[in-house]
């Protein structure tokens, strides 16, 4: 048992950084699971589960444009996933199809003129056939492990996600220059950065839910109301209706007097005059 354990430590860390002369490239070990009520696959089912391996750079790819965390949103984005042999694997299907100019120029010092030399074409990826069932499957990442040190993708499981399964969507303030509280350096301090929501079939699943910041005062408590959902977009009926999204403060460093207060030391003051 103890050496079963320790050939299999010595795979997966093969598996994620290959040596030198390695032909592969760095993969991150996971596990496909998940319902989905529209092809009739049951979570319990032992054979819904699969074992799968993502290329790094695309996940890492992912990670710097939605980045991780508590302002992140890539584990609450829905990929298509398309599962292949892992034989048939290949770096050339990963490659840019769009590369920048790689031209080079030369100096004809005969006809005292410069001569571009035109890059060769990419190579041709080989051909791959996606598994039997397994193309473009719609799938949520979840349950993202980092190394410790290296603070790279360790391990990364995908669930499915199929229409009007509840989905955590990131919330994102607009028309905050139409509030007077934040017009005058306050800020707002969001609580809650995303909300579960239930996206129809037909509807596209929206990038943000947007919060509208009009006429916010300080020490204004904002709630759910103040949100605006796309249509084909509802929230999930487990979210409150009184879910706080955030609170209205002050400016930062220094108290940010409100329009009463200004307005009752300009009345102190014309009594005085």
């Amino acid at each position: 048992m103890i050496n079963y354990i320790f050939n299999s430590i010595q795979i997966y860390r093969r598996l994620r950084n290959p040596g030198v002369n390695d032909p592969n490239f760095p993969l991150i070990p996971g596990i496909l699971h998940g319902s989905d009520p529209t092809k009739g696959i049951v979570s319990v089912d032992a054979s819904s589960k699969v074992m799968v391996k993502t290329p790094w750079f695309e996940i890492q790819r992912e990670l710097d444009r939605y980045h991780y965390g508590r302002n992140g949103s890539f584990e609450n984005r829905v990929y298509a996933l398309t599962v292949f042999p892992s034989e048939e694997a290949s770096l050339d299907h990963h490659r840019t199809r769009q590369p920048k100019d790689r031209t080079t120029y030369k100096v004809d010092d005969e006809k005292n003129e410069i001569i571009a030399i035109p890059a060769p074409p990419l190579p041709t990826p080989p051909e791959r056939t996606p598994v039997d069932g397994m193309e473009n499957i719609l799938v949520i990442p979840a349950d993202l492990q980092m190394h410790p040190v290296g603070h790279s993708a360790y391990c990364l499981n995908f669930i499915r996600y199929h229409p009007n399964k509840p989905i955590k969507i990131p919330i994102r303030p607009i028309n905050e220059e139409e509030s007077p509280a934040i017009k005058r350096g306050g800020f707002l301090s969001i609580v809650n950065r995303f909300i579960e929501c239930l996206v129809d079939a037909e509807a596209p699943i929206p990038e943000y839910i947007e919060l509208e910041c009009t006429g916010l005062r300080q020490k204004d408590v904002v709630r759910r109301e103040r949100l605006l959902i796309p249509e084909g977009t509802s929230v999930h009926p487990r979210v409150p209706d009184d879910f706080l999204v955030g609170t209205v403060y002050g400016a930062r460093g220094g108290s940010a007097a409100t329009d009463d207060t200004d307005g009752g030391e300009e009345g102190e003051g014309g009594e005085e005059k």
